[in-house]
């Protein structure tokens, strides 16, 4: 008997461990990688086999337990490749998680399949049923449509029931009585799309033709099959004016035959290549270059960072060691931090790989990412180019993986399970013996500091292509504008900067990380703040009418008076990109304005659409959040204005010096890109503070010299790792208490110091989390900081806190 170990996709952190299913001879195919579809807890579910072995007959009994066999296959082959199962191994090992739930990222939409319960008439007990007059409708109605839902049975008899529980009480006890069985459907969720491709079944002859005098549109359809080395899908015949009517009647002459070819959706296979250099190397990028070629000729897993400053080429110097990855017969994958990059560095590759790309991310459809997914094990594309989930795509022969922008902290997944796209893509490298490339103009401290300490390469290129000069950046005290009566949120110099560089038929990029209208609605009279019934936080007000929280997206109405003293004086405080997009219209009324933030951004390609309009010259002022500070190469913009700059620096947060920094030398990095210098306005309120004068002289060694000192005094990354632990409840005493059990638990077995006096381990708290009280459930945070993480991976696997409910695991945490 052939037995398979099975782990079910079931999100659930208490079911965990795998389970014994019998592999019926129909499926003997069966082994370590297949999906199947299994009876589970009176169920179907999907699950993953991660091993088969065979066993006598007579070794059933000594289970102890009957074993239910596997139901079916969900493909015609393994699914999960050996790395795919190593990968989610270690996956499952370090981040805590179950094996399914790591499994589960490789694939599309999380889940293969779909199962549906339907009832069916059990058509023995026609006489019995009969007696009931609510069973009886319900057993007619299924026994005439031959197979139903539960909700297809509602919609049938909508006025059966007052209440829909009702429905499913009569249900179930028609499945008692067995009036009714219950089955299991079972749907792949990929959707393939297939065409229809026609070919001559023998050669075309003159008599034929002429058979055809008097039909010139299916001789020319004729013609075009001859001339065709193979099949013509619908689609070409269609484009050159073959209608289906002529198709339908070549078809009934016998003289074609008729296959179907697969069809693969993709959202960017028009996108057209960019404005990619393809001029010769500088010495720079050919100096890198030569390092990473060397790496990739050892077949051996080496890390690089590239450390260039914005607009000195480092896409180039990935599209040409990508070149020679896919030169040795290997993939590559290449991850931008947002989806709204994706687009740009699509354009560039494609002028060097045309019909070589396939891209991933959540904003594609299900379908679409099924199709890339069954493209890349096909090997019909080498290169896949997307967010942190390309990392999960089932390449068989990975050479090389590149994250752009490898400072930013979108590649940290903010849900379970909560992973580092950074520690995953050097597991994968380390996997397939990859090359690994991390790019930046402002490296995190942790990859810099890796580097520094010979743990990976670090590459150099500190100037721009051509030798352009960076821009020009000077700052603006904001304490000082409000002192000479400016109450605007434009600074006068920043005002000047725009209209001086519209005048020129020159663009602007403005940058104000926020959303919204106002940051947030208070009353006057009694301070009341509008906040989210949820989370807690402030609500922020939409020019729309509508006030929304940014954290949780729920939505509430505008007050017309205070909900807690009555007053009718409420006023709308601070800036959003809203508001500063209506301001700048009306200071600078010929300013022609575009908005690019998570507002305007909601559709698939409106990050591109509104960018290429931009590029396209139909605007003169490129206004957002973030997203407009990364990755941009616009020649034409030659004036950046950043707003707020320093206001992260009050976020309680060892990276807020970081932030600040990264984000001032990034959005300044957008001007001055084409063949005119640049010129950035910095306006902030605290122009002393040494990340803000290191950004302003686009200074990162001066940055990184004096931010390393504060990290090494406090015992911060990458001096250490840190867990975060939240403590879930609805009561807070027991949330704050469970927390407290675990850091006494923890501290009387981790060691206080090491030999040389210097700290190993530090456990913070139990506090309250910024949300403490969240849709009824009360959070406590515990912080670890530890040099040695695999103790504390330890601990916390002899605590059983992966298995737990209430507590919320997240290793190298992003947000505090």
């Amino acid at each position: 008997m052939k037995i398979a170990e099975v782990y079910v996709n079931i999100p659930v952190k208490s079911i965990s461990k795998s389970y014994t299913y019998k592999v019926p001879d129909e499926l003997s195919m069966i082994d370590r990688g297949w999906r199947v579809v299994v009876p589970f807890g009176g169920r179907r579910v999907e699950g993953f086999v991660l091993g088969t072995k065979n066993i006598a007959d007579g070794d059933v009994a000594q289970l102890g337990y009957a074993i239910k066999n596997i139901c079916s296959a969900v493909d015609e082959e393994a699914w999960f490749t050996p790395p795919m199962i190593e990968a989610s191994q270690w996956f499952s090992d370090f981040y805590l998680c179950s094996l399914a739930e790591a499994m589960r990222l490789f694939m599309p939409g999380k889940s293969g399949i779909k199962i549906r319960v339907c009832y069916v008439a059990n058509e023995g007990k026609a006489s019995e049923v009969s007696a009931s007059e609510l069973y009886g409708l319900i057993y007619d109605t299924v026994k005439k449509n031959g197979e139903m839902t539960a909700g297809e049975i509602k919609n049938a008899l909508p006025n059966l029931f007052e209440r829909p529980a009702d429905y499913d009480n009569a249900i179930d006890g028609m499945i008692r009585r067995h009036y009714l069985n219950k089955e299991y459907v079972t749907e792949k969720r990929e959707r393939a799309q297939y065409e229809e491709a026609y070919a001559l079944k023998a050669a075309l002859t003159s008599e034929v033709l002429s058979a055809y005098s008097r039909r010139p549109a299916q001789r020319k359809m004729l013609e075009m099959l001859s001339k065709s080395d193979g099949a013509l899908p619908a689609a070409e015949l269609k484009s050159q004016g073959v209608s289906r009517a002529t198709i339908k009647n070549v078809i009934a002459d016998g003289l074609i035959s008729v296959t179907k070819k697969r069809v693969y959706r993709d959202s960017y296979k028009a996108m057209k290549s960019g404005l990619q250099s393809t001029d010769a190397l500088t010495s720079e990028q050919q100096q890198s270059l030569e390092k990473i070629v060397t790496a990739i000729g050892k077949d051996a897993t080496t890390s690089f960072l590239l450390h260039g400053v914005t607009g000195s080429g480092k896409t180039r110097v990935y599209i040409e060691a990508v070149s020679k990855v896919i030169d040795k017969g290997k993939q590559a994958i290449v991850l931008v931090p947002e989806i709204g990059l994706t687009g740009q560095l699509v354009r560039s590759f494609k002028t060097f790989f045309p019909d070589d790309i396939i891209t991933i991310h959540s904003k594609l459809t299900l379908s679409e990412r099924n199709d890339a997914y069954a493209r890349i094990r096909r090997r019909e594309k080498n290169i896949i180019i997307g967010a942190r989930s390309a990392l999960f795509t089932p390449v068989t022969d990975l050479g090389i993986i590149v994250m752009d922008e490898e400072q930013d902290l979108s590649y940290k997944q903010d849900e379970a399970p909560r992973y580092d796209a950074h520690v995953v893509a050097e597991e994968l490298a380390r996997i397939h013996r990859a090359v690994l490339i991390l790019g930046s103009a402002t490296p995190s401290l942790e990859t810099y500091h890796r580097a520094q300490s010979g743990q990976m390469m670090l590459l150099k290129m500190p100037h721009r292509i051509g030798i352009k000069p960076m821009p020009d950046v000077e700052h603006v005290d904001m304490r000082e504008e409000l002192k000479h009566g400016n109450r605007h949120v434009l600074s006068t110099k920043l005002q000047t900067l725009i209209r001086d560089t519209i005048k020129k038929h020159e663009q602007v990029i403005l940058m104000l990380n926020r959303r919204g209208f106002s940051t947030f609605v208070m009353c006057r009279s009694c301070g009341f703040v509008m906040k989210c019934g949820s989370c807690g936080l402030p609500l922020v007000y939409h020019k729309q009418g509508y006030l929304a929280c940014h954290h949780c997206d729920e939505k509430a109405a505008v007050p017309s008076v205070c909900p807690q003293c009555g007053s009718t004086f409420i006023k709308y405080f601070g800036t959003g990109t809203e508001k500063l997009e209506n301001e700048l219209k009306e200071i600078i009324p010929e300013a022609r304005v575009i908005r690019l933030d998570r507002d305007t951004t909601s559709r698939k390609f409106a990050h591109t659409e509104i960018l290429d309009a931009f590029r396209r010259g139909e605007y003169d002022v490129l206004l957002g959040t973030q997203m407009v500070a990364k990755g941009h190469d616009i020649p034409n913009v030659t004036a950046v204005g950043i707003l707020s700059a320093d206001s992260s620096l009050n976020m309680p947060d060892f990276r807020a010096a970081e932030r600040c920094f990264m984000l001032i030398t990034q959005t300044a990095g957008r001007a001055g890109r084409g063949d005119k210098k640049g010129h950035v306005v910095v306006q902030c309120y605290n122009p002393e503070h040494y990340a803000v004068v290191a950004a302003i002289h686009q200074d990162y060694d001066e940055f990184y010299r004096q931010e390393i000192v504060m990290r090494r005094c406090l015992f911060f990354p990458p001096f250490c790792r840190i867990v975060k632990l939240t403590f879930l409840s609805e009561k807070e005493d027991e949330a704050r208490g469970n927390a407290i059990a675990i850091k006494e638990r923890f501290m009387s077995a981790l060691p206080h110091d090491a030999d040389n006096g210097e700290t190993k381990h530090q456990i913070i708290g139990p506090a309250p989390a910024t949300i403490a009280q969240f849709r009824g459930t009360y959070r406590y945070n515990l912080i670890i900081k530890t040099s040695d993480l695999v103790i504390i991976q330890r601990l916390m696997k002899a605590a059983k806190l992966h298995e737990r409910t209430d507590v919320l695991i997240d290793i190298d945490p992003i947000m505090f």
